[in-house]
């Protein structure tokens, strides 16, 4: 009898721990371990004007067909899809439809050290969630000089009519260019290419012809960082009223400066990006050897990086804020090494050779469990790339030509 009483109760608690285990990991049969509780979706873009989705960067949806026109910049605005060609349109409805939402984009084409023919492209658009806000650059003519070259849509999707002007904190202070008895003062106004959004909320930009550097918060409009951004004597593009700091390497000035013959060889375009709350600053042209720079003071002062090639730096991003990633022209993908301060080429990781990484995109999944799956992408002239462990080994997970991943 008490045997009998000991193997009933052992069975009650034998099921009692089934039962509760089935009830932490199962759900009317769903294993809570495999179900996404909030899935990624993940847009991209190739060199024929083509826009696909996956959800899990192997399965492709075609979006919108070819139209000849590559893609520029690529960002959502909540549920709404904001795509930059010739000028930004957007799609409330998944992508069904795309209308014009603002036209006036900025371009600055140029050709790198390799010949390359390019745009600033990399970093003219962001949207910050927790602002509200998408920013875009513009180029909305301004004699007046009292702006930035910045646009912003506000709690609105980036839909036509909701773009407004962003403005400096002191209309003054980014300005017209001095004369320093050289030049009558002219209408030359700033036109930000490049923002980057640090860890610690500060939205810095950048305009990367008159190599000037400026920042913001949610609460405060735009302030600028660095002063004297190419000598010390005339930069022939506007001059600050802070000529403190140590700028990033820009022009060469030579030749005689006159209003009718003013000698600028530019030596260096710069994009933006981030690691954490450093600010990152990459030479798309790279020429002569520019590379990469850093700032830790919001771009009053730079410091080299040392470690990559003489190639074009195409694009950077931070996945997780665990990496940094640059992408380059031909010369694939490098990492930084957060122990040396150096950067380092991935060899012998899956991707091709003389690869082409011209965009870097990171999602992740959720489970019903509370675990993550993080995700890293690459948009390059061989197809799509996605690591699962970081960024250590990759894998083509879907062919073509991509110049845009988001």
């Amino acid at each position: 009898m008490q045997k009998t009483s000991l193997y009933i109760t052992f069975g009650l608690l034998l099921a009692i721990i089934v039962s509760l285990n089935s009830c932490t990991k199962k759900v009317n049969g769903i294993d809570n371990d495999q179900v996404i509780e909030t899935p990624y979706g993940l847009f991209f873009s190739d060199t024929a004007g083509s826009l696909f989705s996956t959800t899990d960067g192997k399965t492709v949806r075609t979006v919108v067909k070819a139209d000849g026109t590559p893609c520029r910049s690529l960002c959502t605005d909540g549920n709404n899809i904001l795509w930059v060609k010739n000028n930004l349109y957007v799609s409330t409805n998944n992508g069904v439809n795309f209308n014009h939402g603002f036209d006036s984009i900025s371009t600055f084409p140029f050709s790198t050290c390799n010949g390359l023919w390019m745009d600033l492209n990399q970093s003219m658009m962001v949207n910050i969630p927790d602002w509200g806000i998408t920013f875009v650059t513009n180029n909305y003519p301004d004699p007046a000089g009292n702006y930035l070259g910045v646009s912003f849509s506000l709690n609105l999707g980036g839909i036509l009519g909701s773009w407004w002007v962003d403005i400096p904190d002191t209309p003054t202070t980014p300005g017209a260019a001095t004369n320093m008895g050289l030049y009558s003062p002219a209408p030359w106004t700033i036109r930000m290419t490049s923002f980057a959004l640090l860890k610690n909320g500060y939205l810095c930009g950048y305009d990367a012809n008159s190599n000037r550097n400026f920042y913001r918060s949610k609460n405060s409009l735009w302030n600028e960082s660095t002063g004297n951004p190419d000598s010390s004597v005339f930069n022939g593009l506007g001059s600050p009223l802070n000529y403190s700091g140590a700028p990033l390497p820009h022009h060469k000035i030579s030749g005689l400066l006159t209003p009718t013959y003013p000698v600028v060889d530019t030596e260096a375009k710069y994009s933006y990006g981030h690691f954490n709350n450093r600010l990152i600053a990459i030479d798309n042209i790279n020429c002569n050897g520019n590379g990469a720079y850093y700032s830790d003071d919001l771009g009053k002062n730079w410091t080299r990086y040392t470690g990559l090639p003489s190639k074009p730096l195409l694009c950077i991003s931070a996945p997780f804020e665990e990496i940094c990633l640059i992408g380059t022209d031909s010369a694939g993908l490098y990492e930084l090494n957060t122990n040396t301060g150096a950067w380092q080429q991935q060899v012998n990781n899956g991707l091709g050779t003389n690869i082409v990484v011209r965009n870097i995109a990171f999602k992740e999944n959720i489970f019903k469990n509370g675990t993550h799956a993080k995700y890293i992408y690459l948009a390059t002239n061989q197809g799509i790339y996605q690591s699962t462990d970081g960024g250590n080994k990759w894998v083509k997970t879907i062919p073509g030509n991509y110049v845009a991943v988001y």
